[in-house]
């Protein structure tokens, strides 16, 4: 892709993210990929550099040396000595989801970092399914917490209704 891959790399995305995986763990992973599409192009041929090497005449028998006019690659923008073309890129996050949501990730790459303020700024609707079950407590309010109280289904029937 090259450092014109890297001009097109712009805007906003969408990313699903599972129940169990972290935000940010899912954001690096996005980044590494796009630094392996990044740099996984050919690199360019080398440069070509005019050299002066020292060496003997051709046809003569004496010890006579004389300058001749050579090409060389010039090597240092070979990747074994420059090494990766891109190190870094700067992938953003418009909102975080807890470890145990899924639901959708906007990451901005590029200029579409900046858009993910305008779009927190916007109050976009979001919508949040709950799931939960009913006559189990755990002391953090998560399904793989320490169970705190358990009642039967006739203490929880009994409660909802006199709740409302």
């Amino acid at each position: 892709m090259g450092s014109a891959g890297l001009a097109r790399l712009q805007g906003l995305f969408a990313v699903y993210k599972p129940p169990g995986l972290k935000w940010k763990h899912l954001r690096d992973t996005v980044e590494l990929q796009l630094l392996k599409g990044l740099n996984a192009g050919k690199p360019p041929a080398p440069k070509q550099r005019v050299r002066f090497l020292l060496g003997p005449v051709e046809g003569s028998e004496e010890k006579e040396l004389t300058l001749t006019a050579t090409c060389v690659p010039t090597l240092i923008d070979h990747p074994l000595v420059r090494g990766l073309a891109f190190t870094s890129l700067k992938v953003g996050v418009g909102h975080r989801l807890d470890s145990q949501a899924s639901g959708v990730l906007v990451l901005g790459v590029g200029h579409g970092r900046r858009l993910l303020t305008d779009m927190y700024n916007a109050h976009l609707t979001k919508d949040y399914t709950v799931r939960g079950l009913l006559g189990k407590a755990t002391d953090d309010f998560c399904e793989d917490g320490r169970l705190v109280e358990k009642t039967t289904y006739g203490s929880v029937a009994f409660a909802c209704l006199t709740r409302f």
